[in-house]
Formats: C-alpha cells, structure tokens, sequence
C-alpha cells in the first residue's frame, strides 16, 4: 500500500514527531481527508506502519536463519546480513523519542510486536546453541540484545571518518567473531 509505503520513509527520515498526517497526504498524492479515512490517526498510522516492518524483519530473519547452517556462527552471519540489507530499526532509540508520544495501549502492542519479530528469534538461536553446547550456559534474551546492539551500531560504526565501504562486512565478522570466541565453554570446564 502507498501510504504506509510513503509514511514508512517519512516516519524513518524524520520521526515520528516531525511528521504530519498532511505531510503523509501530500508525498502519497491524496487528499489529507482521504488518509484520516483509513487511519484515525497519526499514532495509528504509525502503528501499522511500524507493525508492517517489525513483521518483513521476521520474516527476513527468519528465512535467513532458516537457511543457514544448523550452527550458531553461521546464523549470526545469516541474522546480521539480513540485518545489513535492509534499513535499519532502531529499537532502542525509537523506545525513547517515538514510542513516549504514543498512547499506553500501542506502546506495549509495539513492544510485544517487536520482541515477537526479532528479539524472540534471535533468542531462539541462541539457546539452540545453548542446547547443542556450543556456547556456554548463558541468557539467551541478554545475548540477542547484545547482538541487536552490535546490529544497531554497525551503521554509525560504518559512517566512522576513515571506514570504508567495503569494510562493513569484515566488521560484522569481526563483531560475530568477538562475540562468539567470548562465548566457548572453556575447555578446563570439562
């Protein structure tokens, strides 16, 4: 759909605040009384629109997850080039500017939505791993924010003075890598 196509790239350029349902109107080329017709509001607008992405990152995720191979290192490079090839979700930072200006009921709908989307399945790898013993007994829910915050931080890592483009790969790598060596059960533990 057009408008939540339009409002997606308004609500991503510029927040959630910035934007006005008249903006929404004008880049989608309808009349802003047109738009009020399918959302009775900016919030509930900005509710589908948020839904509509955690869901195509689940489903991303997901498939990317699903054809790696059955390892955790191989997953995490799977999760993380999904992660790479599309535009990011700032989680924490819209928890913070864009969910407050949002009404109790949709701030908690979009908090369970994105934990379902892509916390849970990130989660889930990890305590696979967990299981087949290829990282030590750990949290799972701690190590997939741990690694979002690592997914969150690559593209301001990447836009660093002297990174350079063909570098963004080798720094996820680097970060899988960091992540995973700190991560083996220590063989004296046996």
């Amino acid at each position: 759909m057009r408008v939540l196509d339009e409002a997606e790239r308004l609500f991503r350029t510029h927040g959630y605040n910035a934007v006005t349902m008249r903006d929404i109107a004008v880049d989608v080329g309808i009349r802003q009384a047109s738009l009020y017709y399918h959302f009775q509001s900016k919030e509930e607008l900005f509710v589908a629109v948020t839904e509509r992405v955690f869901e195509r990152h689940r489903t991303g995720l997901l498939i990317a997850i699903n054809n790696a191979e059955d390892n955790l290192r191989s997953q995490l490079h799977a999760a993380a080039g999904w992660f790479l090839s599309v535009p990011p979700v700032y989680f924490l930072s819209m928890a913070h500017t864009d969910m407050p200006l949002l009404g109790k009921e949709n701030t908690q709908k979009l908090s369970i939505c994105y934990a379902q989307s892509i916390f849970e399945p990130l989660g889930e790898i990890f305590a696979h791993a967990r299981e087949r013993k290829e990282i030590r007994e750990a949290r799972p829910k701690v190590l997939a924010g741990f690694f979002l915050s690592v997914m969150e931080s690559i593209p301001y890592v990447a836009n660093l003075p002297g990174t350079s483009p063909g570098e963004v790969e080798a720094i996820v790598n680097e970060m899988v890598d960091i992540l995973l060596d700190g991560l083996k059960p220590d063989v004296t533990d046996k």
